[in-house]
């Protein structure tokens, strides 16, 4: 299975979230050989400069410039990545905060089925991935399966992946601004 996973990346003030790198490793769990995408949305010099750091361990980085972007709203960028994703994308998002409020109404619009509280995949066998998550605050690990071939949206709980910290992507930023469209309420 050569998945085509996308990891979308949080950042404030021009610095992107110590989630970005684990992203990377936790993709390379769900298949050895998937091309990991970042794609990262904001505006101006801030947005450049993650998606220029970004280009270091990911082989593309999809920037999405818009002012609208400028103050992360889930509601705001659930339309842009519904806009610019593949429909069979798996998608991974930090389980944190504003991952909750991202990824579930993401995984409705992109009909795709959503696995919050992920830490660990136990591996692929044809589209059926085996996922371990957490429940009750942690307290239990459960053992899922989540068909993955037409897409997902998967919560990382962050720090459950070791960050993949080698850089050595040498990757290129694509420009997909343009492909948005209107972002007016």
């Amino acid at each position: 299975m050569a998945a085509q996973v996308f990891a979308y990346i949080a950042h404030k003030e021009g610095v992107a979230d110590d989630s970005a790198l684990e992203l990377i490793s936790a993709a390379k769990k769900i298949d050895p050989d998937a091309s990991v995408t970042a794609a990262v949305t904001g505006t101006g010099a801030d947005l450049d400069s993650v998606c220029n750091d970004m280009a270091a361990s990911y082989k593309e980085v999809w920037k999405i410039d818009n002012a609208a972007l400028a103050y992360p709203n889930a509601e705001v960028i659930r339309k842009v990545l519904v806009s610019v994703l593949p429909q069979d994308a798996i998608v991974l998002i930090a389980h944190d905060t504003f991952g909750m409020d991202l990824a579930p109404g993401l995984s409705v619009k992109m009909d795709s089925p959503f696995v919050p509280d992920t830490v660990d995949f136990e591996g692929v066998d044809g589209g059926i991935l085996k996922i371990i998550r957490q429940e009750y605050s942690g307290q239990v690990s459960t053992h899922v399966t989540c068909d993955v071939s037409s897409g997902a949206v998967i919560n990382i709980r962050p720090g459950a992946f070791k960050a993949d910290e080698s850089k050595s992507a040498s990757g290129q930023v694509v420009d997909k601004s343009a492909e948005v469209g209107d972002l007016s309420a």
